[in-house]
């Protein structure tokens, strides 16, 4: 069984949970269903932000594979953003501030939405 990053995070989440609230639940009466989403979720909200933050970075920053297996693709349909980038400032006829422009979007749209995972994530009381 072959496990990503993503799950390994999740089931290292999994292990921290305190095992009394769920005693506690199911002395309440409460099901699983009820028990999953009242008590395990709320409990790995921290690792889910985590893990959706760090897929999103790491779809944006996809380089390697897309240069590799396909080099863009049947007319560019598996290009990726940072393969882009590289393209514009490198290749064919270099064109540095548009590919300098082009990453500081990146720079932008990972940052937003990290702000927004965040601002989410964060429910204290």
């Amino acid at each position: 069984m072959v496990i990503n990053a993503s799950g390994l995070f999740y089931l290292a989440g999994l292990q921290n949970l305190d095992y009394q609230v769920y005693e506690a639940a199911q002395i309440d009466g409460a099901n699983g269903w009820q028990t999953f989403w009242k008590i395990t979720v709320p409990q790995l909200r921290p690792v889910i932000i985590m893990t959706f933050i760090m897929s999103i970075n790491g779809t944006l920053q996809l380089y390697d594979e897309s240069v590799n297996l396909t080099n863009g693709g049947p007319a560019g349909t598996t290009m990726t953003m940072s393969h882009h980038i590289y393209n514009t400032a490198f290749l064919g006829k270099p064109n540095f501030g548009y590919a300098s422009a082009l990453s500081f979007v990146v720079f932008i749209l990972v940052a937003i939405l990290a702000a927004i995972n965040l601002k989410v994530g964060d429910k204290r009381d």
